[in-house]
């Protein structure tokens, strides 16, 4: 009972710690504690556009009365290789996962009292509803989200233009988020192979806990790569918490006014807990954490899957990867954790 209080207490400070860091770099030009997403939603079919503020669905018919009538400036929320191949004449290109590169440049043109439709591919793309959101955030008032997208506007038969109107000023220089945007390194079939290869690890593992075998060199490593891979994780959470507080948001489970807050700590959660892991300080306390963690992203992906939901889990970054793949991966990093459940000393080759 001392052991499991001590470690409880142990666990307890490791998230104290964590999360008041987390909060003071957030401080440095980071995200609301509490964000505004409420959508209106009620789809305005028609031409007329609501005069009230906040975010609103439109369809096609209002989005083109929105173009045709130049209400507004137009904000393109899609990659800037597909704004390139073909976007709405006079769009901007925000793709918002390069929000830091950008925004900025949509906030030295676009007046905040003014009127902007967002849009992205098409009513499966997500990425217009988070842009929106982070121009609410940034101070805009009245936003329209164009459901249909570039695939709608393009089969109506509106007008397009095939190339950039911007120059390579536009384009930016390094971006930190881009470098630490790991799932864009390797291509799928490389971490598809990681994955399944991680499942086995972890059943492996969980072979040698059930049979006392937890100080071995095979569990020792484990521990140490769930510390690397948590860790790694983290980066481009914590250089992106505005995208990450998307991806929470598109669980569709946290409640709204806890999905920043959420964004802001948990990134901090798995650094600190895979660095104490990889440097073998405080083992058990941060296994725990992990363990925690870990169960909790099983059960929430799995509950996704059985609602039939396409989600992203934002663990390396903006790729996407399927639902099913990262439930088997977090099954394996939560079996190659246990071993260092059984204490904090280091183990010892058997």
């Amino acid at each position: 009972m001392v052991i499991k209080r001590d470690l409880l207490l142990k666990s307890i400070y490791i998230l104290a710690a964590a999360s008041l860091a987390a909060l003071v770099f957030n401080t440095m030009g980071g995200i609301p504690l509490v964000g505004r997403r409420e959508i209106d939603s009620d789809l305005i079919l028609e031409e007329g556009l609501p005069e009230g503020e906040g975010l609103h669905l439109i369809a096609f018919e209002a989005a083109r009365h929105f173009y045709e009538n130049e209400l507004g400036p137009i904000v393109d929320a899609r990659y800037l290789e597909e704004y390139d191949r073909g976007h709405i004449p006079g769009a901007l290109s925000c793709p918002f996962y390069e929000l830091d590169q950008y925004l900025p440049l949509v906030l030295n043109k676009v007046p905040f009292n003014s009127r902007v439709m967002v849009y992205c591919n098409g009513e499966d793309c997500e990425d217009s509803r988070f842009l929106a959101g982070a121009l609410q955030e940034a101070g805009y008032k009245k936003l329209y989200i164009y459901l249909g997208g570039y695939k709608e506007w393009l089969e109506r038969g509106m007008p397009i233009v095939n190339e950039a109107e911007t120059g390579p000023a536009h384009r930016g220089g390094f971006n930190p988020k881009k470098a630490f945007d790991f799932s864009g390194i390797l291509p799928g079939w490389v971490w598809l192979s990681v994955d399944f290869l991680l499942l086995g690890y972890g059943l492996f593992i969980l072979f040698l806990v059930a049979h006392k075998r937890e100080d071995s060199l095979a569990a020792a490593f484990a521990v140490r790569m769930v510390g690397f891979l948590f860790l790694v994780a983290a980066l481009h959470k914590i250089a992106s918490p505005a995208e990450f507080a998307r991806i929470i948001e598109n669980y569709q489970i946290l409640p709204g006014m806890l999905v920043n807050i959420a964004a802001i700590v948990m990134p901090w959660f798995e650094f600190s807990c895979g660095l104490l892991l990889l440097t073998g300080r405080l083992r058990a306390p941060s296994a725990a954490v992990i363990l925690l963690m870990t169960g909790c992203f099983v059960l929430a992906i799995g509950f996704n899957i059985a609602r039939g939901l396409d989600f992203d889990c934002g663990c390396f970054g903006s790729g996407h990867t399927s639902p099913w793949q990262v439930l088997l991966r977090d099954i394996g990093l939560f079996f190659c954790c246990l071993p260092a459940l059984t204490g904090e000393k280091e183990p010892q080759k058997s």
